[in-house]
């Protein structure tokens, strides 16, 4: 089995299972005040000691939670004023707040900035800003120091979905107002993530109860994944650079093999494991499974649609249309990968297009 599709979830890191394997014989629960909760709150807060250090912040600044998902509500649902959301963001930003003004982007998928710029410049109550730092679907990255410039000369308030960012690509992290994380997309378990907040940002408590993580997130925690997630932020970063010639070979192949085919975002900055590409005529679908029986798993974009393929509102955003859209395939690669994976990948993605180019002849002939 060869696995592509490390924007879905990545391989849990060796470090982080140790880690929660250890963590399994923890026995107290965090807001106990005997020996057995005190043991649990040490891991708890060596966990948010990590994390915060990852980022160079204060460890109050980290509220944990069970994904960035959840995270994203919190800000959004709690904002007082008007909040502007990119046409790319992942639907757990996007479908939040009915009233939120669509930031357009452009073909590559890059957020316009003087529509932005004039968006603030209109506003007459405070406002929010949300942004995907790297897209999950064609793994552009937004121009968010740009984009926090223009927020900050505005005094509005950014808020970024650092989600596929988080080990990728360099951010400002002590200047941005919020941001959020999940431990699943860089190493670590799933169903756990962080909520991130620099400085007094509203914000909505979504579970109330006994005012666990100083009364923003109530419940007691999830000291498994959280030692888990720590532990994968603490582990030595992989360079993912170093996939760069990985990217290039499959791109390159793919377009020689297929000239019709469309790579998007392609003339955008982009993250070194993320291809999305299009091979016109044939649907997602039938590629999807094309490739799980050759024994790779890729994806047709966002894994977050209850295992529909459907047309990408990413890709719809950025002018491409529903019928090239529906072709859309997103292979995604990691730390596991080898360049022997991605000749396979090629390989099943060629015998694919030979496949299609004999039916139409198969037909005329019968």
């Amino acid at each position: 089995m060869i696995y592509l599709d490390y924007n879905a979830t990545t391989p849990l890191l060796p470090y982080a299972r140790l880690a929660m394997v250890e963590a399994f014989d923890c026995l107290g629960n965090p807001s106990s005040v005997h020996s057995h909760g005190r043991a649990a709150r040490k891991s708890l807060e060596k966990a948010r000691s990590q994390t915060a250090e990852y980022f160079d912040l204060a460890p109050r600044n980290i509220t944990f939670t069970s994904g960035a998902t959840e995270a994203n509500n919190m800000i959004l649902k709690g904002f007082e004023g008007n909040v502007f959301v990119s046409a790319v963001e992942h639907d757990s930003a996007l479908n939040i707040r009915k009233d939120a003004a669509i930031i357009p982007v452009d073909r590559n998928g890059i957020v316009i900035l003087d529509v932005l710029a004039q968006l603030l410049k209109d506003s007459s109550t405070p406002a929010l800003v949300c942004i995907l730092a790297v897209n999950n679907e064609t793994g552009v990255i937004q121009p968010i120091d740009e984009i926090l410039k223009i927020c900050q000369s505005n005094n509005a308030h950014l808020h970024v979905d650092a989600v596929q960012a988080v080990g990728k690509i360099s951010l400002p992290w002590q200047n941005i107002s919020s941001f959020t994380i999940s431990a699943h997309k860089f190493g670590g378990p799933k169903g756990v993530g962080a909520l991130i907040i620099n400085g007094p940002l509203q914000l909505k408590i979504l579970i109330e109860g006994g005012g666990q993580e100083r009364g923003v997130r109530a419940g007691t925690e999830n000291i498994i994944g959280i030692v888990g997630m720590g532990a994968a932020l603490a582990t030595p970063q992989f360079d993912w650079q170093k996939l760069l010639p990985l990217q290039k070979k499959l791109e390159t192949s793919l377009l020689k093999a297929c000239p019709d085919a469309i790579i998007f975002g392609r003339e955008a900055t982009r993250i070194s494991n993320t291809t999305s590409i299009a091979m016109p005529g044939v649907s997602s679908e039938v590629q999807l499974i094309h490739f799980d029986l050759h024994n790779i798993s890729v994806s047709s974009g966002a894994a977050c649609s209850s295992g529909k393929v459907k047309a990408s509102h990413v890709l719809k955003a950025m002018g491409i249309s529903d019928e090239l859209s529906k072709c859309a395939l997103r292979i995604s690669y990691g730390w596991k990968t080898t360049e022997d994976n991605i000749d396979h990948c090629i390989a099943a993605w060629i015998n694919l297009l030979q496949t299609q180019a004999k039916k139409p002849k198969e037909i005329h002939d019968a």
